[in-house]
């Protein structure tokens, strides 16, 4: 697998769960969604995406460090 690839799963997998994640702990249901529901869950998603991207590079850098 690529490291695009890789960088791609383990960044969707970050913002699924952290969107995920924000409206279960809203405890929102369908009756309850609004766009500016749907706005906060997807700008925490992307949050959460950027974080687990960030983790990623950084395990990448920590283990390049170790091989060298």
């Amino acid at each position: 697998m690529s490291q695009n690839d890789t960088n791609s799963i383990v960044s969707t997998a970050s913002g699924i769960f952290g969107g995920v994640s924000k409206a279960l702990s809203s405890h929102q249901t369908l009756a309850n969604i609004t766009l500016d529901g749907v706005a906060d869950v997807a700008f925490y998603a992307a949050i959460s995406a950027i974080v687990g991207y960030g983790i990623k590079v950084l395990i990448d850098y920590i283990k390049n460090s170790f091989r060298k």
